[in-house]
């Protein structure tokens, strides 16, 4: 009786788009167009903090040098993107979901928690230092910043709790107004600076190495290409993955990272907002993070909900907690942590998980083009969560060692030792 019912809940779920079609394949009368899918994935790295990445690699390198760090790792960050999005679109699953192939039930719920710890501290950290903004930008702002950071958690929270069709409203919005803001920003600069002046004579006074460069290019945004299959799965086709990842992750990644570093090389700040400030528009550089903000922090959120229905699954609760009200918990957990102020705290958490991350589409690759025998059913996969933990490792080391780019390593390790264990059990079974 106990597995009638289950079944008769399940097809119910799988019926039901409020949990946004997370248990299974997307149906095909819920895939979407080539245009709302690259204008939603391009809200996802339309981000401040890529104005942020570009400054310090600007400032840091020369221009030249600067320009090809940009190049070489938006193509590892691009790569990552349209393979998990293409794996995405055939399987129709979400990120979470599309680890269970790999790693197995429990395996991928300990990626989702952190997939979800993630997210959260993301939207924390940021609700923390856009309510800051605004005390700044307006002095007469009334609210204390914890109260703002709430509001404005609240507010992202408004589209992720839609789904995509919520997504798709904000970013058909907000991707062209952050370009076009962003745009004007950039030509301001080139008029106060004489066109850039003296751009290709900049010599850093602190220089860093073309590998820490380029680790922060790819450690930025590794998680947010990591979870990028959470949209892929409404893709029509392979083709409109290729397209719209790559389209996205130019304009969104490379474009506002080479801006970044522009600015901060003609004005001396790596900080596209004081940059702005020096030239008197603070108000412009708000509104542009308004929406650089929102089109990003509203894909956190989501991704979040998506990876919690994953642990959901398993357990009695199957069923019983719609989208909606995971991504409201999402939400007021991070607007709970930014109004604590926890800001230098997130960080170190944060560093953390931008090396355990990395790994895992290592892995899910390797399973999905090489093994080719998926684990969903499986309990543990053991030798997943073995070369997971050799990713990370690698990933530390290479990050202390500051030897060519972390996250790279990390995958690269990870789905190599994955294929090796993999052959290596087959050898013994033929044994």
């Amino acid at each position: 009786m106990a597995i009638e019912e289950r079944t008769i809940t399940e097809q119910k779920v799988l019926k039901d788009d409020v949990y946004e079609h997370v248990f299974d394949k997307v149906p095909e009368d819920k895939r979407k167009s080539l245009l709302s899918l690259t204008i939603v994935l391009a809200g996802y790295p339309i981000a401040l903090s890529n104005f942020v990445i570009g400054g310090a690699v600007g400032v840091g390198l020369s221009i030249t040098k600067a320009i090809i760090a940009l190049l070489v790792g938006n193509a590892v960050l691009i790569s990552i993107v349209v393979l998990t999005g293409l794996l995405a679109y055939r399987t129709g699953l979400s990120t979470a979901f599309l680890s269970r192939r790999a790693f197995g039930k429990i395996g991928s719920q300990i990626f989702s928690v952190l997939l979800a710890m993630s997210a959260v501290t993301w939207v924390a950290l940021n609700g923390d230092i856009f309510s800051r903004m605004i005390k700044t930008t307006f002095p007469w702002w009334p609210l204390t910043v914890p109260i703002t950071a709430v509001i404005v958690i609240l507010v992202w929270m408004q589209s992720a709790i839609r789904g995509f069709k919520g997504l798709h409203v904000v970013s058909t919005f907000g991707v062209p107004a952050a370009l076009i803001l962003s745009a004007i920003g950039v030509f301001a600069v080139y008029g106060a600076t004489d066109g850039f002046a003296g751009l290709f004579e900049y010599v850093p006074k602190k220089p860093i190495t073309f590998s820490a460069a380029t680790a922060s290019i790819v450690g930025g945004w590794v998680f947010g290409a990591t979870i990028t299959p959470d949209v892929c799965r409404f893709a029509r086709s392979n083709r409109d993955v290729i397209i719209a990842g790559i389209v996205a992750f130019v304009i969104g990644c490379f474009g506002l990272q080479l801006a970044g570093a522009l600015v901060a090389i003609t004005t001396g700040t790596g900080d596209f907002t004081k940059a702005m400030a020096a030239l008197g528009l603070s108000v412009l550089a708000f509104f542009a993070a308004v929406f650089c903000l929102w089109t990003t922090q509203d894909n956190n959120i989501y991704g979040a909900s998506l990876a919690l229905q994953n642990v959901i699954k398993d357990t009695k609760y199957f069923g019983k907690i719609t989208h909606l009200h995971i991504a409201v918990t999402v939400a007021g957990l991070a607007a709970i942590f930014a109004a604590a102020g926890i800001y230098s705290q997130i960080l170190p958490v944060i560093k953390f998980l931008s090396l355990l991350i990395p790994p895992v589409p290592g892995i899910i690759m390797a399973e999905e083009f090489f093994i080719k025998k998926p684990k969903a059913a499986t309990t543990v996969n053991w030798m997943a969560l073995v070369a997971w933990l050799c990713g990370g490792t690698a990933s530390y080391f290479a990050l202390k060692a500051n030897f060519f780019v972390p996250p790279i390593i990390g995958i690269i390790v990870a789905g190599v030792i994955y294929v090796v264990l993999n052959q290596s059990g087959k050898t013994q079974a033929a044994n």
